[in-house]
């Protein structure tokens, strides 16, 4: 079994599906008007997809996490349960013209980015031929070497350890530079070897268990399926039995304990504290469920806002319209908030040592104290909104069908200027993994922040890892000279030519 990697959905087939999603929810109770704007949505979402290049470039990547996990995913789901489509939402009919309207933003800005990227990207300059397993060995090395050295310095705004964290990347890049280059060097009869295995070790413990964070859990298993769904490699039974143990192993018991246990080690502040914490738990995980359980039932019982009628765990967080409707609700009720975060992301670009008092504004914790869903002394919990919500809520339709549409542009230009297609080189797919967390959940703040800051990371980690941190590889595995072909040699083993372009949702 191949996993699918599409770069063009047909029209048709997007058609198609979406006339079964939208009769299925007019006979469970969907008001005509709002499965009229589902039917242009997924529309507008696959012109946009198929526009941008589909997977093979960051802003192909960017629109299908984004329509996927924003909307689409939990619509479906909403189907199979049996419930209508609006249901438990406080302004459907407006919440799905924003995002009918963002997404149409979405596509505008794809269209134009066109007129702005470079033909050669950034990083596919000057390529030279290095060997991808010392640059993988390297990364992982330097992903576990910084974040240690940095746990030494104080991390807040404008130190050292906080400019050292910055650069997160390079673990992620290892673990999927790992997958690839095992791929390759095995002519696909493997993709896991010994550096990917110590590197997802190392992101679970240390992510995971000790830092209760569920983005750290998943980055393992989403770079492999990245880098196997981009190569094209044929998963046996063997590979779908193990991850389908893994996937279950996280769902069941890891993601319950990040949810509970970082209640318990939230104010920990010494290591002892958050292992003799995690030893605990891992030992009693059926209390620990029993107790996710409880908390499930607690926040239903609250009401705050839920897209499913009854509790669904983690599908629930898999979707963001039911948070991004109280977000635009708030707004028909009390008005637009302004532009206040646009002028602080922008002034967030401005580095510490150059502006000393710059002020730290989180306006996701802002705007869930506006929702009322943080306690009065909260002033660090960040509640995730969508940006057509947030561009909503900013500026009401000026925010959605003018300032969204123009930050989205910006975005597209950095990030495909940066790394250029996958047909060309491995490095797009840093933004893919990037892009399938902070695509749906990622608001217009951090959209600019991606635009003007962590691509100018993501160029210095790829030249580090491409240039530099191969030296620290070869001091204990000797170079191949094999992996990057230099431009006009043979092409990567995944082409356009190659890549599916069936329908796959």
């Amino acid at each position: 079994m191949r996993l699918p990697f599409p770069t063009h959905i047909k029209l048709w087939h997007s058609g198609a599906f979406a006339t079964v999603l939208c009769l299925f929810e007019l006979l469970e109770g969907t008001p005509p008007f709002f499965v009229l704007f589902v039917f242009v949505y997924i529309l507008l979402a696959t012109v946009a997809f198929n526009l941008a290049g589909g997977l093979s470039t960051p802003s192909g990547a960017y629109v299908f996490a984004n329509a996927s996990l924003s909307l689409i995913f939990v619509l479906c789901a909403k189907v199979l349960i049996g419930e209508a489509a609006d249901v438990n939402l406080r302004s459907p009919m407006t919440s799905i013209m924003v995002y009918t309207g963002g997404m149409a933003g979405i596509l505008l800005a794809v269209k134009l980015s066109h007129w702005f990227i470079p033909k050669v990207a950034i990083l596919d300059r000057d390529n030279l031929n290095v060997d991808m397993r010392q640059i993988a060995i390297a990364c992982i090395a330097s992903g576990i070497i910084i974040p240690t050295i940095a746990g030494f310095f104080y991390t807040g705004a404008g130190s050292l350890g906080s400019a050292l964290n910055q650069f997160g990347f390079f673990l992620p890049l290892g673990l999927m530079l790992a997958v690839y280059d095992q791929i390759r060097s095995s002519n696909g009869r493997s993709s896991v070897n010994i550096f990917f295995i110590l590197g997802s070790l190392y992101a679970i413990l240390t992510g995971a268990i000790l830092g209760t964070s569920k983005q750290a859990l998943f980055t393992p298993l989403a770079a492999y399926l990245v880098v196997c769904g981009a190569m094209q490699f044929r998963l046996r039974i063997i590979h779908i039995a193990t991850l389908s143990i893994s996937s279950f192993l996280m769902l069941y018991y890891m993601v319950p304990y990040d949810q509970i246990v970082r209640n318990y080690t939230h104010d920990a502040t010494t290591f002892e504290v958050r292992w003799d914490t995690a030893m605990y738990w891992l030992n009693h995980l059926d209390e620990l469920r029993a107790e996710y359980n409880i908390s499930n039932e607690d926040v239903a019982i609250s009401r705050g806002p839920h897209y499913f009628s009854e509790d669904r765990g983690l599908l629930e967080r898999l979707g963001m319209i039911g948070m991004d409707d109280a977000l635009i609700n708030i707004t028909e009720i009390n008005g637009t908030y302004g532009y206040r975060p646009l002028a602080v992301a922008y002034g967030n670009i401005v580095p510490h040592f150059l502006w000393k008092n710059k002020p730290d504004y989180d306006f996701a914790n802002v705007f869930g104290h506006e929702l009322g869903l943080l306690a009065y002394e909260d002033f660090t919990t960040s509640i995730a909104f969508g940006p057509s919500a947030m561009a909503y809520h900013m500026g009401k339709w000026v925010g959605v069908l003018l300032i969204m549409p123009v930050v989205t542009l910006m975005l597209f230009i950095a990030v495909n200027s940066t790394t250029g297609t996958i047909e060309r080189s491995p490095w797009t797919l840093i933004f893919t993994l990037y892009f399938l967390h902070t695509g749906p959940e990622g608001d217009l703040g951090e959209m600019i922040i991606i635009t003007f800051l962590v691509t100018g990371i993501v160029i210095v980690s790829v030249y580090t890892a491409r240039f530099a941190l191969p030296l620290l590889g070869a001091l204990f595995f000797p170079a191949r000279h094999t992996s990057i072909p230099q431009r006009g040699s043979a092409p990567l083993p995944f082409t356009a030519s190659s890549l599916p372009t069936s329908d796959h949702r």
